[in-house]
């Protein structure tokens, strides 16, 4: 409420500046002159038109900017603030509740559950097509089925095989698997 009868007042304030004192204050007559239009070159109760809309957008842009400033001085209204969930143990003035409570009854009222997608062989760096294909045929479809298949030595050996690639080309691949977990 206190904000409109702010921006009410200095829009009185610089709607009549513009009209006795400043008929040229910025930005009211910089925006006139930008969108000129030949058909406000007439008298509106005696005054120019063009001083009429200057005033108008004097008073309507310097009010907003108070507003903007009272605003900014005046800070955020503090009358229904509560404090933030992360703050374990500290208890409001208002109740004697604590916050670790709240966050309790929100923990038995809410059931949050983390869904992971299972990554696609080919994500691992040095996969492509080829071997993603060979693996998918050897019943190797996820990132996940790749380390526990490459966990032992006999596991590493027996992929390098039926892939006929190297040992070490396994293990770079298992290698780089475990970084995208």
């Amino acid at each position: 409420m206190l904000i409109i009868v702010v921006f009410v007042a200095s829009f009185v304030v610089f709607f009549s500046a513009t009209f006795s004192v400043f008929p040229t204050m910025p930005p009211g007559q910089l925006i006139f002159n930008v969108f000129r239009n030949p058909q406000a070159d007439y008298m509106l109760f005696g005054v120019s038109a063009e001083l009429v809309i200057s005033a108008i957008m004097n008073g309507t842009t310097w009010s907003a900017i108070i507003v903007l400033a009272y605003s900014y001085w005046k800070g955020p209204s503090r009358a229904n603030a509560d404090l933030p969930v992360w703050v374990p143990g500290y208890t409001t003035s208002r109740s004697s509740s604590s916050v670790e409570e709240k966050t309790r009854k929100q923990k038995d009222t809410w059931s949050v559950q983390i869904i992971q997608k299972p990554q696609d062989i080919e994500s691992v760096e040095g996969i492509g097509y080829v071997y993603g294909r060979k693996l998918r045929a050897m019943g190797i479809n996820t990132v996940d089925d790749l380390l526990q298949k490459g966990s032992s030595i006999s596991g590493r050996i027996y992929l390098a095989n039926k892939l006929e690639v190297t040992e070490v080309v396994v293990l770079n691949w298992l290698r780089q698997a475990e970084i995208h977990i």
